[in-house]
């Protein structure tokens, strides 16, 4: 042991505090960086030198550059923010539906199918009356119209769903492939003896924006890169390799797209119903599910009022003498193919009875009464209680998405902010830290002030 050694000693120590000083800058200048993790100089002691009568230090240095980091909330941050993605797309879109499935007012279906039963019981008031007869016909075109109208809006909307599948599957394999460069950066780094913790806050942030689009597990092997797995066990990520998604239209779905997965050789998997989280999810349950349904329900109600009204209107007399006429076109009755086949109003079917007597009013009162007599392919219940619970159902899903995501949002906030206690960089704590630096910079310097004048007085007593 010498005066050499108490030399190394301050330098070690001078460089570990300007370490620590550029550490705290660090954290300083990313202080409202997304996706930033705080980071701390870890110091350790140098190995001690062997000296009578026993070991004597040698100095410090700084052992590692740590990330302030809890894996658990961080995966927990993922799955909560795969959760948002899904409830928040289903709710976004379920609203939409509902706002043109439940259009209210002089606007809606509702009142379309009101108006129509209502020009029925004016044609009942006056049965010999062509006015309102012919105002019947208007109305009837305009119920047909808006069936019409709510089914292409529905299909539009699914179209509108589909097209932004395609672009979320485009931006996963974006992400996808952003996550595998990282992962060979890191890799390259760490295995250099390098610590990459910038491209790990990167590609964490991705982890973080990748969950909100599909729900996915990930594994870190030995060398710091991660796998990714989506769709119960499918590789989308394998170390420095990314895997694509593919939307390929399905034939037997209206064209619309199935998510592939297209493993190793090109060999593709449908995971279209393995998808269990994520903005994707919420996109094609809304897409699948909640449209189709209530496709089927318009149609249903379209097929039901056709049926009922061409039944009555068959047993009645027009005018011109005419009966055993449907009212609308009778066969493939869907709310977009409803259609009235009636163009002269004396061919309305008011009377009960043979023609000759224009003042009968039986039938129309009969057509009239049809609004509200419950039906039994609509579950029992009348044309318009069927169109209301409808809307019911599309409204009462929007409500339980609106509720699932507020009720997730608390608990991501929750998270969040767990996270920013582990991770977030506090100025104050980053200020102590530095003035510690600055401080024990100042006193490495002493110490090799210390040792340069206990150099010179040896040399001095040399002379």
């Amino acid at each position: 042991m010498n005066l050499t050694s108490l030399f190394d000693i301050g330098k070690s120590a001078l460089s570990a505090a300007q370490r620590r000083t550029m550490v705290t800058g660090h954290n300083i200048a990313n202080v409202n960086t997304p996706g930033y993790s705080r980071q701390e100089a870890i110091l350790q002691e140098n190995r001690p030198l062997n000296d009578q009568p026993g070991q004597v230090g040698s100095g410090v240095q700084v052992a590692e550059i740590r990330q302030q980091i809890d894996r658990v909330v961080e995966d927990s941050l993922r799955r909560s923010g795969s959760a948002l993605g899904t409830f928040d797309a289903a709710r976004s879109w379920l609203l939409r539906i509902q706002d043109s499935v439940g259009t209210s007012g002089e606007q809606g279906l509702g009142a379309a199918i009101n108006e129509f039963f209502r020009a029925w019981q004016d044609v009942s008031t006056n049965p010999a009356d062509l006015t309102a007869r012919t105002v019947l016909l208007s109305r009837a075109n305009t119920l047909a119209l808006h069936f019409s109208r709510m089914a292409t809006d529905l299909d539009r909307q699914r179209q509108g769903i589909d097209a932004e599948v395609d672009q979320t599957i485009t931006d996963i394999n974006g992400l996808a492939a952003k996550i595998a460069g990282l992962n060979q950066e890191i890799s390259l780094a760490e295995s250099r003896g390098q610590q990459a913790n910038d491209l790990r806050d990167q590609r964490r942030q991705l982890l973080g924006v990748l969950s909100e689009q599909i729900g996915i597990s990930t594994i870190e092997d030995g060398t710091g890169q991660v796998t990714v797995f989506v769709g119960k066990g499918h590789l989308l990520v394998d170390r420095e390799r990314a895997y694509q998604l593919a939307g390929v239209a399905d034939a037997g779905n209206s064209g619309l797209l199935d998510v592939r997965y297209i493993g190793s050789g090109g060999a593709t998997v449908d995971l279209t119903s393995l998808i269990g989280e994520g903005r994707l999810k919420g996109l094609l349950d809304v897409r699948d599910q909640h449209i189709p349904a209530a496709q089927g329900s318009l149609d249903t109600l379209a097929a039901a009022m056709v049926t009922r009204i061409n039944q009555q209107h068959r047993a009645g007399f027009g005018l011109d003498g005419s009966t055993g006429q449907d009212f609308f076109a009778p066969t493939g009755v869907t709310a977009r193919t409803m259609a009235v086949t009636l163009t002269d109003g004396r061919a309305v079917a008011a009377s009960g009875t043979a023609a000759g007597v224009p003042g009968n009013n039986a039938n129309a009162i009969a057509l009239a009464g049809l609004q509200g007599q419950s039906v039994a392919t609509l579950g029992s219940q009348t044309f318009n209680q069927y169109f209301n619970s409808t809307v019911t159902t599309i409204g009462t899903a929007a409500q339980s998405a609106q509720r699932d995501l507020d009720a997730q949002e608390i608990v991501h906030e929750h998270l969040e902010a767990r996270r920013a206690e582990i991770s977030g960089v506090s100025i104050d704590e980053e200020l102590v830290q530095m003035i510690q630096s600055q401080r024990a910079f100042q006193a490495a310097s002493r110490v090799i002030l210390v040792a340069d004048e206990m150099l010179q007085t040896l040399l001095t007593l040399k002379r």
